[in-house]
């Protein structure tokens, strides 16, 4: 008979528990700890003891509450559920300053974050200062799309300014995604303020032909008669399915060959000491 929760010991419990988003307040009312704990008394009374080491660790509190009119402590388990004392701890206090605030990370919406921590902790760019001050496309900062398809995807997050969702990149991630790209471009195409410029543009033509548009950081397919109106009679390649398709194929083969890549988003490798040329898919952090 293969073993159940309830058969196992609470230090293999623990080792579970720390995987059902223990920090993660924004799955209540039926977060795993909850839900688990509402199942039989055993359990309950192993979440207790899991919550109550996550109060003592990291928030400082040692769950010990006071007999009203006496001087005399005891266990909270009877009065003070651990479980809720913990998830409201990580609702309104600031993880990093450990400061009272309800306000969410913009980077991360499960993690209390005051918003002097987020700006210290987390530096942040808008998608504007990434394209302009630093030079990269939308293709070069929301991967995986189809010019760089083996691209993990950056840190991005939005928070509501002036009635509408701006979006936010982690800098770093930002930083080390230039770095890569200006380093497939040359030195020389990648100090060109000009040439980013028709670059950039020249990838927006390419997203238009494939119908897909850019909503908070997601790539969104366009409506099927996106190009009915879209199309004004000046641009004949969007006029026919076949000839967006051969505009595409043209446009990442050209882009592709100038950044040193296969067909396909692969970079080549340097050629080795013998002569002969290695080539294989780049993984980049």
């Amino acid at each position: 008979m293969s073993p159940t929760l309830v058969s196992l010991p609470p230090e293999i419990l623990f080792n579970v528990l720390s995987y059902s988003s223990p920090f993660n307040p924004t799955l209540l009312p039926l977060h795993p700890l909850y839900t688990l704990a509402a199942s039989n008394s055993y359990l309950r009374s192993v979440v207790e003891e899991f919550a109550r080491g996550l109060l003592k660790q990291h928030a400082s509190i040692n769950m010990q509450i006071v007999r009203r009119g006496t001087g005399v402590t005891r266990g909270g388990t009877q009065r003070t559920v651990c479980r809720h004392r913990w998830m409201k701890w990580l609702k309104s206090t600031c993880w990093h300053c450990r400061r009272k605030s309800e306000r969410a990370a913009i980077l991360d919406a499960t993690m209390t974050c005051c918003k002097a921590c987020d700006r210290r902790v987390y530096p942040k760019m808008t998608m504007t200062d990434a394209t302009t001050t630093h030079g990269l496309s939308k293709l070069d900062l929301f991967t995986p799309n189809i010019l760089h398809p083996s691209l993990p995807p950056l840190t991005i997050g939005s928070y509501m300014c002036m009635g509408s969702d701006a979006l936010m990149l982690s800098l770093p991630d930002v930083l080390a995604r230039k770095s890569y790209v200006h380093g497939l471009l040359g030195p020389e195409k990648a100090a060109g303020v000009a040439y980013l410029r028709r670059r950039a543009a020249a990838h927006e033509r390419m997203m238009m032909h494939v119908g897909y548009s850019l909503v908070l950081g997601k790539w969104s397919k366009n409506p099927d008669d996106w190009y009915k109106w879209r199309d004004d009679g000046r641009c004949r390649s969007l006029q026919t399915k076949e000839g967006r398709e051969q505009y595409v194929k043209e446009a990442l083969e050209r882009e592709w060959a100038v950044m040193g890549m296969d067909i396909g988003g692969e970079r080549k490798m340097e050629r080795c000491d013998e002569g002969k040329t290695e080539e294989s898919a780049v993984v980049v952090d």
